[in-house]
């Protein structure tokens, strides 16, 4: 048997390296087509733009949204003959269309499982928080938010905190204050609480409101304005969900205009993305470092809107399970599991040298290194207690399974 100790390992991610390559998916019109096509490219690479023709001839504003749990990119449009949700693979890059009949531009996703939760405002004083399993196309009435005076919602003002389970949505309350209302989804009950933002300026517009799964943090993008009501600028802020403090990070120079239904944030590398419109009405990708607190500008395709951020490899690393090769033999057991001070990995044959890699539950690489022996014994005197992931990969095999150490 091999032993293997675990040495507390300091490292850089690639979100320091000033340019992470940050995968985006987005929709746009086909000019010679007429029709709607699906493109991918990476933030800071112009030539990296590859499309992908749809059957849809039009598609709602802001509701696009990503799956990272099965690597699909959903939008909800219109094709010549009815309106339905797109679903666009973007490791087979194969499309499929299904029916969805609770459409809202105020939805999102929870990484860790793929159900989509939507809210939507149906009535004066109330609104809806809806369950959607793609996997079987049901669609669920979770609960419903009571706020008397309450009219509509918010575009593009939710995130999804994937480790919790627990919808985060901005906007207003019946008395017309702006609140951070939260939703835990997973308890048996449905509950719902808001807290009133202390705010950073006299006049506030929130938007693109994401969520940090790694760091546990909600950003948002602020337009600010002064007692006069004259605007000030746009301010990327940090929201407390506990306080409702609304805490400055950073302010976008020289982006008066920014396209709506357009935010997203990258697990990987920490960068809250938007899209910002110069002084010279030019379109950018605003690359926001929310560890540095700095941004730069990336690349934007023309015409192209509901862009989102692939997060497929994080929620892989973070939450699932898959195998490349599903007819492959080899089985992995981790043993004992619940560990203390060490586990052994073993492998039902002996069979190529793996890469192995442990990754807390917020998806940072703890360790990485290479297995040569069917049955392995690891120390954890480096590890925290908590929740893990063991990631085997060769050529042929990727495999994932959970650890747990107390």
């Amino acid at each position: 048997m091999k032993t293997i100790k675990l040495f507390i390992l300091i490292f850089m991610l690639s979100y320091l390296s000033g340019q992470a390559q940050i995968n985006l998916v987005g929709a746009s019109i086909n000019a010679g087509t007429g029709q709607i096509d699906i493109l991918k490219w990476k933030a800071f690479d112009s030539v990296s733009v590859t499309p992908y023709p749809t059957s849809f001839v039009g598609y709602y504003m802001a509701s696009s949204l990503f799956d990272a749990y099965r690597s699909n990119y959903y939008l909800t449009g219109i094709t010549p003959d009815s309106s339905a949700l797109l679903s666009f693979n973007t490791v087979s890059n194969i499309s499929s269309l299904h029916p969805f009949n609770s459409y809202s531009n105020i939805s999102e996703i929870d990484m860790s499982t793929g159900n989509i939760y939507t809210l939507r405002s149906d009535s004066i004083g109330y609104i809806s928080v809806n369950e959607y399993d793609i996997s079987t196309g049901t669609d669920s009435l979770m609960g419903m938010i009571s706020e008397p005076g309450l009219y509509g919602i918010v575009v593009d003002a939710i995130g999804f905190d994937a480790n919790h389970g627990i919808i985060y949505y901005v906007g207003y309350d019946g008395s017309s204050a702006y609140c951070l209302f939260s939703i835990p989804v997973r308890n048996p009950v449905f509950s719902w609480a808001k807290k009133t933002l202390v705010t950073t300026a006299s006049g506030n517009n929130f938007s693109s409101v994401n969520y940090d799964n790694v760091n546990n943090i909600l950003y948002a993008s602020n337009a600010e304005f002064d007692s006069a009501n004259n605007y000030t600028g746009n301010r990327v802020v940090e929201i407390d969900c506990i306080t409702g403090e609304v805490i400055s990070r950073g302010l976008l120079y020289g982006f008066p205009y920014f396209l709506g239904g357009s935010s997203s944030f990258d697990q990987n590398s920490g960068s809250l993305l938007l899209v910002g419109f110069d002084t010279n009405f030019v379109e950018r990708m605003i690359v926001f470092n929310t560890y540095t607190n700095t941004y730069e500008t990336g690349y934007v395709p023309g015409s192209v809107s509901e862009i989102v951020c692939d997060n497929y490899s994080f929620a892989q690393s973070a939450y699932g399970t898959v195998s490349i090769d599903e007819k492959d033999p080899t089985e992995v057991s981790i043993f004992p599991n619940p560990a203390t001070s060490k586990f052994t990995l073993k492998m039902n044959r002996s069979a190529d040298k793996f890469s192995l890699k442990i990754n807390n539950m917020n998806g940072r690489e703890c360790f990485s290194g290479e297995i040569h022996h069917p049955e392995t014994e690891i120390s954890t005197e480096f590890l925290q207690k908590g929740v893990y992931f063991i990631t085997l990969q060769n050529n042929k095999v990727l495999q994932t399974r959970k650890l747990i150490i107390q």
